[in-house]
């Protein structure tokens, strides 16, 4: 018995030994790789874009059947569409309650594209219920689209405590069910107002430098500023007219900002 069980072992080692042999050559002959992957951010399950495409914004202004939505969708990494305009101020963009009156257009045309869509409301309550009733206009036109993002777009002065009116706007848009909510405006203006920007989830600041049509300056901010809006002067394709051109800070900005539901 002792015997056979040598003869089983010697057997066995030389058989370890070919395969070990054999896997060294496999090693050896496999070609070296070459690490030429895009790193991706920790946590970001998409692919990377290339940032160098900008983020167009669209409003009842460009008129649908002017565009060809297949020729911008290449051109463009993602959309933040006007749902709200002015409420009593109706004219070629917008209802008299404020509906924009392209936005459903915009939307539909630009998802159909495979292009993230984000949407905005153009703020101009004079009291905190006006504020509350803009909100619930926004967030009911806007929540059948799942956009990515509702931003507030803050330009005019309309009430004396402007950062309490801004407040009951987006603490309306949170009881309503919306999950990611920023802020759109000027570092001056934000600054003039006393706005408290801390409660919202990102900034999307608004700086032209020269206004050439594209980008030339960062904003003098100290504002930890996620999307900017560099130009109002942007030529796009597919479509003939000037329009609003942004650029995204980072990947992982990006992926905030148009990834998911808002």
């Amino acid at each position: 018995m002792r015997r056979k069980l040598k003869s089983l072992a010697a057997v066995s080692f030389i058989i370890l030994m070919v395969s070990f042999v054999g896997f060294l050559g496999l090693v050896r002959i496999q070609p070296e790789k070459t690490i030429n992957e895009t790193i991706k951010p920790l946590g970001i399950q998409n692919t990377t874009v290339d940032l160098n495409k900008p983020v167009i914004d669209l409003s009842g202004w460009q008129i649908p059947s002017t565009i060809n939505y297949d020729i911008m969708a290449k051109q463009i990494v993602g959309a933040v569409i006007r749902v709200e305009g002015t409420p009593g101020k109706e004219d070629g963009s917008a209802k008299a309650d404020g509906e924009d009156k392209a936005y459903k257009t915009h939307i539909i045309e630009l998802q159909k594209r495979n292009v993230p869509v984000a949407v905005y409301a153009y703020v101009t309550g004079k009291t905190n219920a006006e504020m509350k009733q803009q909100a619930r206009n926004f967030y009911e036109h806007a929540k059948a689209y799942h956009p990515t993002y509702y931003w507030l777009d803050v330009e005019e002065t309309n009430m004396t405590n402007m950062n309490g009116g801004i407040e009951a706007f987006r603490s309306e848009m949170v009881s309503l069910g919306a999950k990611k909510i920023g802020i759109y405006a000027q570092d001056w203006f934000i600054t003039q107002n006393k706005i408290n920007t801390s409660k919202f989830d990102a900034i999307w600041m608004a700086d032209y430098g020269r206004n050439t049509g594209t980008w030339d300056a960062s904003p003098k901010t100290d504002l930890n500023y996620a999307m900017q809006q560099y130009t109002s002067r942007g030529i796009i394709g597919g479509y003939a007219g000037e329009v609003d051109l942004n650029t995204i800070r980072s990947q992982i900005e990006y992926h905030k900002l148009f990834s998911g539901k808002g």
